[in-house]
């Protein structure tokens, strides 16, 4: 056994130890997979032997049994040494962990090795609050489903600042599908974040501005138009002049031009800036797709949910929007229905169709439409599921945080 590489903790308490650290996403996929034919052959050989046991035999007392294990060792350690990830292993069986973090932990978190491995429960506490309730979900999902768990979440480092890693664990199976270990690595995706972040705030600060700028300069200068392409209507009216009717018509093109208008600044800025805002913007989402597509969309809402960040609520909106859409063009659906919904700081956003669902190509790639919805419920420190309903079409279900909830 090799004290620097292994920590005995209870695994009861630690359900999985996603580590972190910097991404470098060049030579990811080799170094992964050299990972793992590496972690298997070491987690084998560094098992504790029970007696008189054949791996108790093969090590002998000889000067030259030890070479092998010794190297494997050295060969992992120099490896994981330089990936500039955190990388953990961790058994699962009989309630007994052995468990493994790259000494990375300390640079990325400013715990060290010894520290994070023999506080059992230390990564669940040190999630960030918003995070923790999708990180249980998606933790319980991997070990129930077996499905590789890839992810962002924040973290709390020892100095109080919040990190974003990008975590992808796996659950190694024994041949008789028995769970194994989990083995897993997490890159520090922090100043990605921070740009993402900066260059959404930008482009939604320059949406607003635009909206501001249809709704008051635009806007008012065709309502100005209107009143008084309606005096001069009303004036060759009086006159009994044949041209009165050409005038009605300009007095309606410039109204229609104004209810444009109004819709394209709405459509900028849908969301209006306070608590309530994504609930009716939502209502009236729904209320505008029937009228446009003559089919049934329903917005559910049983107790208000009340989102005081614009910026969350706006991407929630996006979501659901492009959810819609992509059921209708690509879905065929005739019935959708939204539902919002929120408890104990955890809320819901999921979009139902009765369309026909994925599709059977393997070879087509998630649209565009898809990794934006992704990339939005990640900003806002959610997660974003779609899977085919029980009966016919798609469910797309966004889980999100939800702060001073009403």
């Amino acid at each position: 056994m090799v004290p620097s590489f292994e920590t005995r903790i209870p695994w009861s308490l630690s359900p999985s130890r996603v580590e972190v650290g910097e991404r470098d996403s060049s030579n990811l996929s080799e170094a992964e997979k050299a990972l793992q034919e590496l972690a298997q052959v070491f987690l084998q050989q560094s098992r504790f032997p029970e007696p008189n046991s054949d791996f108790a035999e093969r090590r002998g007392t000889t000067d030259g049994a030890e070479a092998p294990l010794e190297n494997m060792e050295a060969k992992y350690r120099a490896l994981v040494e330089q990936i500039p990830a955190v990388v953990f292993m961790a058994y699962l069986d009989k309630g007994i962990g052995e468990a493994y973090v790259s000494p990375q932990i300390e640079a990325a978190l400013g715990f060290s090795q010894s520290e994070w491995l023999e506080d059992p429960v230390r990564w669940y506490a040190q999630i960030h609050a918003d995070d923790k309730m999708r990180w249980s979900v998606e933790a319980a999902e991997m070990f129930i489903s077996g499905k590789p768990l890839k992810s962002a979440y924040r973290v709390m480092a020892r100095d109080g600042r919040v990190i974003w890693f990008q975590c992808e664990a796996k659950m190694i199976r024994r041949e008789d599908g028995r769970p194994w270990f989990i083995h897993g690595v997490g890159f520090d995706i922090t100043e990605r974040k921070k740009l993402e972040e900066a260059i959404l705030e930008i482009s939604a600060q320059e949406q607003r501005r635009i909206a501001q700028d249809l709704h008051d300069g635009l806007g008012q200068h065709l309502t100005g138009i209107a009143f008084m392409s309606k005096v001069l209507e009303e004036r060759l009216s009086d006159k009994s002049l044949p041209e009165a009717a050409e005038a009605a018509k300009i007095v309606q093109m410039v109204n229609q031009a104004i209810d444009n208008t109004r819709q394209l600044a709405r459509g900028l800025h849908p969301v209006a800036a306070e608590g309530a805002g994504l609930m009716s913007a939502l209502k009236k989402w729904a209320s505008e797709v029937e009228e446009l597509f003559h089919i049934r969309c329903r917005f559910h809402c049983e107790r208000a949910v009340r989102i005081h960040d614009v910026t969350v609520a706006t991407h929630l909106y996006r979501i659901a929007q492009e959810a819609v859409n992509n059921a209708i063009r690509h879905g065929k659906s005739q019935e959708i229905v939204i539902r919002l919904s929120a408890r104990s700081g955890a809320g819901t956003l999921s979009i139902q169709d009765d369309g026909v669902g994925f599709t059977k190509d393997p070879a087509k790639q998630p649209g565009v439409g898809l990794s934006i919805m992704n990339y939005r419920a990640d900003i806002i420190g959610g997660s974003l599921k779609v899977q085919p309903d029980e009966e016919r079409g798609v469910v797309v279900t966004c889980l999100f945080p939800v702060r001073n909830l009403e």
